[in-house]
């Protein structure tokens, strides 16, 4: 269940077991401590507490980054890490200016909390001084257990939310795939477009992007397009087709074998691997026909690479 604001205490009923942070992307990182709380949990209540907006965009807003996934997209994916609850706090100001204590009194009047999971490093509170020595003897006097949790590391580094946007930034999806355990995702409605696509014999559905998501390196990217229950691999270009001296960025994904009306329906897109740069052709015929290489490759690299569930 989704909490927006501290819940009234008994709203999460059990005993829980919570975590604390930003978790955008929900990498492995995240996935690890996630896992912790569910087990720290068992049949009780396991919570994430997460803020909306980025911190960093209320305290450093020139370093405010774009976001991997929306505040819903975290409780679903939490969720299915058997976390029951997420708690979405409004980060504002005021609340960047409550010291440690005034946070850890605020949460544990909405949660009767038994364990809070952090990873090393970790600390909250205006000047950061709710490190893990603070978090232990608050526990210590409120009746709750800290469990830190290592690191995880990919290539000798630890997997971050920053590592996971400049992949997905620079079109190393394949890298992305590594540090999310699953492909980067953007979802959105489907809407019309000028039907370019359609004239060019490769009929295309556009999806409306919240324009605060961390968008891929333009290019062409293979991908699955899903709406409602049907997957279907797609051809997907993230540009401003220089072609025809375009300039709004598009994300619009021709879908193989198929050309179904989706006008209006949310959908979304599973980023397997980047094919190319985006490109300006000097004719129509020229674009038509690296489209259609591009329709092949995707079918070559699709055919034995079905989306796997996640978690696994």
């Amino acid at each position: 269940m989704l909490h927006r604001g501290f819940p009234a205490p008994g709203a999460i009923a059990a005993r829980a077991a919570a975590t604390i942070g930003s978790f955008d992307g929900v990498h492995i990182g995240h996935q690890a401590l996630l896992r912790h709380v569910a087990e720290a949990a068992g049949a009780a209540a396991g919570v994430l507490v997460t803020f909306d907006p980025h911190p960093r965009c209320v305290v450093d807003p020139k370093g405010c980054p774009p976001l991997l996934t929306a505040p819903a997209d975290r409780a679903e994916l939490a969720r299915r890490l058997r976390v029951t609850d997420t708690v979405v706090l409004e980060f504002t100001r005021a609340l960047s200016q409550w010291s440690a204590e005034t946070f850890c009194d605020r949460l544990c009047t909405s949660l009767a909390l038994h364990t809070l999971v952090i990873g090393p490093g970790f600390a909250l509170g205006h000047g950061r001084t709710g490190d893990e020595s603070f978090l232990r003897a608050y526990g210590a006097k409120h009746g709750f257990d800290v469990v830190v949790v290592p690191p995880v590391t990919l290539d000798g580094a630890p997997v971050s939310s920053r590592r996971v946007r400049s992949a997905v930034m620079e079109g190393r999806m394949t890298d992305a795939i590594e540090l999310l355990g699953r492909p980067y995702r953007l979802a959105g409605n489907v809407v019309h477009g000028n039907g370019r696509g359609r004239s060019l014999g490769f009929p295309t559905a556009n999806l409306d992007i919240d324009s605060q998501r961390c968008m891929p390196e333009h290019g062409v990217y293979a991908t699955w397009f899903s709406a409602g229950d049907r997957r279907y691999p797609a051809a997907t270009s993230v540009g401003i087709r220089p072609t025809f001296d375009e300039s709004v960025l598009a994300v619009e994904s021709h879908l193989l074998d198929v050309d179904i009306d989706l006008y209006g329906r949310q959908a979304h897109v599973d980023f397997v691997s980047r094919l190319r740069d985006e490109e300006r052709f000097d004719t129509t015929a020229a674009l038509v026909e690296q489209i259609g290489a591009d329709v092949d490759a995707v079918r070559t690299l699709l055919r034995d690479r079905s989306l796997p569930e996640w978690p696994p």
